[in-house]
């Protein structure tokens, strides 16, 4: 649907691709390329360093990064078919894991984060990989193009998302904000879900909003992380669009195995969605280049815009000052 809608009739292969998809596919003019990465984070972050590192081919440090993929989605923040559009990525599946048959009995979970004790404590061990923030400047900015969309549906979906008895589970898809749990495992039911989500919030300072399960996410976005530090790519023009393809947890009167083998009916209009909503945002970022997206949409606060766990663009700005003003000392002292 991208490429054929928006005429990307020419291929250029990269070493370093997926083999089951070596090639981008770009517009004549070189305004849009689309890159298919390949499921699961080896894939996404093989690919994308692979994009990010083909200096030859690219010049992407203008360029704007719309991440797109089809999710689970948790039925208290969506629905089938429905698209989210994130602030938060966060790697939930990265600490300890006890099965859950041999956990401590007032446990509520296995999972807990690295170099704590317990599920519900904060990780002091950080890889740097398990947390990305967005730009919600640009968030805001893109989604404005989508207002007036009409999302797909399907009737399979319309009959199983009217087996919750709540919203906005059995309501019709629509645009939202929610953020991304990234996990090569395709983790389901409440029980895992809750966890996930609890995580979620350790690690946004209780401010993130578990809505989307997904592999890739934070592998492409290490991988952008590492162009902008090599100054090859801007981590402020990044969006991260994801809709829903099946839900997180059962409906009443299910279990999570039902759940997971079913067919509910999101798998067609996710894929659809994807194009439905992401087309009014590259269309209006290539239109409004000049007047609005050249120069780049300023994230929210500023220069010391966190973008990871690490903190890492923040540090990189820090030395950047710290070196600005060493050199103007220098000179003053020149001048005297």
């Amino acid at each position: 649907m991208w490429t054929s809608s928006l005429g990307l009739t020419e291929n250029i292969t990269l070493p370093g691709l997926s083999p089951l998809f070596p090639n981008i596919t770009c517009s004549p003019s070189g305004d849009i390329c689309h890159l298919t990465t390949g499921e699961a984070e080896i894939n996404a972050a093989c690919s994308a360093s692979a994009l990010v590192l083909a200096t030859k081919e690219f010049d992407l440090t203008k360029t704007y990064f719309m991440i797109a993929g089809i999710a689970g989605v948790n039925p208290f923040t969506g629905t089938l078919g429905g698209v989210a559009i994130a602030r938060y990525a966060v790697q939930v599946a990265l600490g300890y894991e006890i099965d859950a048959r041999q956990m401590p009995a007032n446990w509520s979970t296995g999972y807990f984060l690295f170099d704590t004790e317990a599920p519900g404590q904060a990780a002091t061990q950080i890889y740097g990989t398990e947390l990305f923030e967005l730009n919600t400047n640009l968030r805001d900015a893109v989604t404005a193009y989508t207002s007036g969309v009409q999302l797909n549906d399907s009737a399979t979906a319309q009959t199983y998302r009217a087996k919750y008895d709540y919203a906005p589970a059995n309501q019709p898809p629509s645009i939202f904000y929610g953020d991304v749990a990234t996990s090569d495992v395709w983790f389901t039911g409440s029980i895992l879900d809750e966890a996930f989500g609890n995580i979620t919030l350790l690690w946004t300072n209780n401010t993130g909003d578990y809505s989307m399960t997904a592999e890739e996410d934070n592998a492409s976005l290490e991988a952008l992380l590492r162009g902008a530090l090599a100054g090859l790519v801007d981590l402020s023009r990044v969006i991260l669009i994801r809709t829903a393809s099946d839900f997180d947890r059962p409906p009443p009167g299910l279990d999570s195995l039902e759940n997971l083998l079913a067919d509910a009916g999101g798998f067609t209009p996710s894929i659809e969605n994807i194009y439905i909503a992401g087309k009014p945002i590259v269309e209006g970022i290539v239109n409004d280049w000049d007047s609005t997206f050249a120069a780049g949409i300023p994230p929210q606060d500023g220069w010391l815009y966190n973008s990871d766990d690490l903190h890492t663009l923040v540090s990189e700005r820090k030395r950047e000052v710290r070196e600005y003003q060493q050199v103007a000392k220098r000179a003053a002292r020149m001048r005297r």
